[in-house]
């Protein structure tokens, strides 16, 4: 298996395993989850990018609306979807960019 393929894996079994978690566990313990799930398909290189978007907005969803910590998930929403754009990716940038404005107006 090639480390992409690997990383793209690992990063699927995390980010699904945090969508499990968010509603049985609390959000300080899932986080963790998916930050890990992050980091996995930044290992995969350009084909984990629209995987690794997905991800980001789970930790975004976690990150301020379970730990009250917006201005985080902004920060973290906005790097993310410059670089959903950078990689030609612009619905996925749209998406993150849509949860950041929801989370700026609450």
């Amino acid at each position: 298996m090639s480390r992409t393929r690997g990383a793209h894996d690992t990063g699927d079994r995390t980010r699904r395993r945090t969508t499990a978690f968010r509603t049985s566990r609390p959000p300080e313990e899932v986080l963790p989850q998916a930050e890990a799930a992050v980091a996995a398909h930044e290992e995969g290189g350009p084909q984990g990018e629209l995987a690794r978007a997905e991800a980001v907005r789970v930790a975004a969803l976690i990150e301020g609306n379970g730990l009250d910590r917006a201005a985080e998930a902004v920060a973290r929403l906005t790097a993310a979807a410059a670089r959903c754009r950078r990689a030609e990716l612009p619905e996925a940038a749209h998406v993150l960019d849509t949860l950041r404005r929801e989370l700026l107006s609450q």
